[in-house]
């Protein structure tokens, strides 16, 4: 609380001691106050606890038997020194207590801390008591996001102080709004809270006062937990020292429980509550009551009796401190931002609804039992997993099964199109084979077992659907339905080789598309999970392969194809993937030179010949051509960009996109030759990319570029 604001609490208190108790929150309801000062006051009226006649003494009277004889000293504290530190600087009031700025004044060492020092007029025993509360309280928490206690002691004039950790930043909702978080970057930096708190109750301590302004958020981006100073030790055998706590407990009322509010028992339940609206707060910008025009009266019975909005369909308040987040959010369907995640208030809707709503419950046993619950939540609506807040019907599990699962649901979804396809084409040839109503034995059970293979394959993959439904029943059972595809494809890896032992072709063609999974699956990753997807994709490849080899031979088409797509994970070193995409390239055109993957293969081994990354690579590559050659990179690719261009034309119309790129390619190493009579034809083709409207044009545009860029350089002036 801001100094000023201390003078008008003082300035209420004295009126409002001139009236009866049962008449004091009528006066409170109507004077003009804000929620602070008046929790303020209430907090010293809770004094009149202590003894039944105590409020009806003059004020004169309360202030000699109560506060310390010494009237509250208006002279600032800047420039005092306080142990090794000096007071530099005042940075606020509240409660009993006042916090200052303080720079170590010894010499050894630069350092910036926040001293709290009790307020003269309530340096008396019980209080003091209270304060050493506080400080032990600090003393148990040493957690990073928790601000530390560095020192204590008494000033020589007899006032109790603590000195902890500086923490320069802002309350978590501004930061949230200036830095324009996304929306899972609110729930990452609150989940970081969540650990301090957890830990707090560990030790027994509820805060019992969080909120925005409690919470700082360093410009690294990591938040400390700031002020237990009405904190409660959940262990406290002293019956007087509740009731101390309980009575200096100056809470703000916009994020206290109903508990709070109504007086009755604290609980870890109440920190919940607090994080509840704290989260609130900081994805929309406003609070879960309407306080606009409501006297102190209905702002305290809303809290305990009304039911708080969603905060999908929160609008800003004028208690929110007219946040822009809150701003944003309200014009969010009409102008969206580009970063859109941290204020659209639709992403809202459903699961972050209920995880919030679940953390206001008036009843604290109907709320998250612990913070961890409350933030492994949040943690699984990030992921995409189902939350416990609310009830996991077989269709929802099913629905986030699907949404956290976008590129392998993609893969997978191929994988299952692809078997469908090929149990497509073996019943029609089955029925063929029916329709002839001749055929030999032999044939007869040979369309047999395609059909019994192509129905084998069917069953197989619809377990990968089976993984979403968590009923006894189903492959999901043991996941609870909670299944990635990814863990699907896991779960039934050993399962191919049991299942498909006698048709090696088969099992080679799923481990194929597993690989291709846990290549997309890949995309975006990075560190420790890139290299588990990886390694997964690694396994699934080499075994394809040497199933694809067992049943083909090392020399055939498919086995070209596996090797295509897999070279880039078999190779170990740049020369090695250079050799086996070689090595696909000859063993495609020799068994099928018409076959769609050849030219594919020729553009990526291209890509490593003159495409602009490194000399190094180009050289190793140009090196790997087989047969050998004396011929440049540029030559090399020439040769191959043309053959490719040759086989597109077989598949693709010849505006294709991919037709155009290449001929992009070619334009660019005939420009490299100087072979410019030849150049101008390929590149008026290449140039038709500029005016083709496809997904992907842009990245396209850039083969028009690069061209464009080497005939810039031959127009320079020498």
């Amino acid at each position: 609380m801001q100094a000023e604001n201390w003078g008008k609490v003082k300035k209420i208190l004295r009126e409002v001691l001139e009236f009866e108790p049962r008449k004091r929150c009528e006066f409170l309801d109507k004077v003009a106050i804000t929620a602070e000062i008046r929790a303020e006051v209430e907090s010293l009226l809770a004094l009149e606890a202590e003894s039944a006649d105590f409020m009806s003494l003059p004020i004169t009277d309360f202030s000699k038997d109560f506060v310390a004889e010494v009237e509250e000293s208006e002279i600032s504290l800047v420039g005092r020194k306080i142990g090794v530190y000096e007071i530099t600087a005042e940075l606020g009031f509240g409660g009993m207590g006042a916090i200052y700025l303080g720079e170590r004044s010894d010499g050894k060492f630069s350092q910036r801390v926040a001293i709290k020092m009790l307020k003269r007029e309530f340096n008396v025993e019980k209080i003091r008591r209270s304060f050493k509360r506080e400080r032990q309280i600090q003393a148990k928490l040493n957690h990073p996001n928790i601000a530390t206690l560095l020192d204590a002691g008494t000033t020589d004039d007899g006032i109790p102080y603590l000195v902890m950790e500086y923490v320069e930043g802002l309350p978590i909702d501004r930061f949230c709004e200036e830095k324009n978080l996304s929306l899972n970057s609110r729930l990452k930096l609150f989940n970081k809270v969540c650990e301090a708190v957890s830990f707090a109750h560990r030790n027994l301590i509820i805060h019992r006062d969080l909120k925005p302004s409690n919470i700082f958020v360093t410009a690294e981006g990591e938040p400390k937990l700031l002020d237990f100073g009405i904190s409660k030790l959940l262990d406290a055998e002293n019956s007087e020292e509740k009731t101390l706590v309980t009575a200096f407990g100056a809470m703000t009322p916009e994020y206290a429980s109903p508990e709070q509010i109504k007086g009755e028992t604290i609980s870890t339940a109440t920190d919940i509550y607090s994080l509840g609206v704290v989260l609130y707060k900081m994805l929309t910008g406003s609070l879960p009551y309407k306080f606009n025009g409501k006297t102190n009266g209905d702002f305290l019975k809303a809290i305990t009796e009304d039911e708080p909005t969603a905060p999908s369909k929160s609008e800003p308040s004028a208690l929110a401190g007219g946040s822009s987040v809150g701003t944003r959010i309200s014009q969010a369907r009409e102008n969206p931002p580009a970063n859109a995640d941290g204020s659209d208030r639709s992403k809202l809707k459903g699961d972050l609804d209920n995880i919030i709503l679940k953390a206001l419950s008036k009843e604290p046993e109907r709320r998250y039992q612990t913070v961890e619950q409350f933030s492994a939540d949040l943690w699984r609506h990030i992921d995409g997993l189902p939350i416990f807040a609310r009830r996991a019907t077989v269709s929802y599990r099913a629905a986030k099964f699907l949404g956290r699962n976008k590129l392998a649901v993609i893969a997978a979804g191929l994988i299952f199109l692809s078997l469908i396809i090929g149990f497509a084409v073996s019943l029609r040839q089955t029925n063929l084979a029916r329709e002839a109503q001749r055929l030999s034995a032999v044939e007869t059970e040979k369309a047999k077992a395609e059909q019994a293979k192509s129905e084998k394959i069917t069953k197989f993959m619809s377990k990968i659907i089976g993984y979403a439904n968590p009923a006894w029943y189903a492959e999901g059972a043991k996941l609870k339905g909670q299944a990635r595809v990814i863990d699907a494809i896991e779960d039934l890896r050993d399962k191919i080789e049991t299942e498909f032992a006698n048709e090696p072709d088969v099992a080679a063609e799923i481990h194929y598309k597993f690989a291709e999974v846990f290549h997309w699956v890949s995309k975006g990753e990075s560190g420790e999970r890139i290299a588990y997807f990886q390694q997964k994709r690694r396994f699934h490849a080499v075994r394809a392969l040497e199933l694809r080899v067992q049943f083909y031979g090392e020399w055939h088409e498919v086995v070209a194809k596996d090797l295509f797509g897999t070279y880039g994970v078999l190779g170990k070193t740049e020369r090695e993937r250079a050799d086996l995409l070689m090595r696909a390239i000859l063993m495609m055109r020799d068994t099928n030179p018409n076959n769609l993957n050849l030219p594919y293969m020729f553009e990526a081994y291209t890509a490593n010949l003159i495409m602009p990354e490194s000399a190094v690579v180009h050289e190793i590559f140009r090196e790997a051509a087989r047969p050998a050659t004396d011929e440049t990179k540029y030559q090399i690719a020439e040769r191959y960009l043309r053959e490719a261009i040759l086989v597109w034309h077989l598949h693709y119309k010849p505006d294709h996109p991919v037709i155009l790129a290449k001929e992009c390619w070619l334009a660019y190493a005939l420009a490299k030759q100087e072979k410019w009579t030849e150049f101008d034809e390929h590149y008026q083709i290449c140039k038709q990319l500029e005016s083709k409207q496809v997904i992907g044009v842009d990245d396209l545009k850039k083969d028009v570029e690069l061209v464009e860029q080497v005939l810039a350089e031959r127009n320079q002036p020498k």
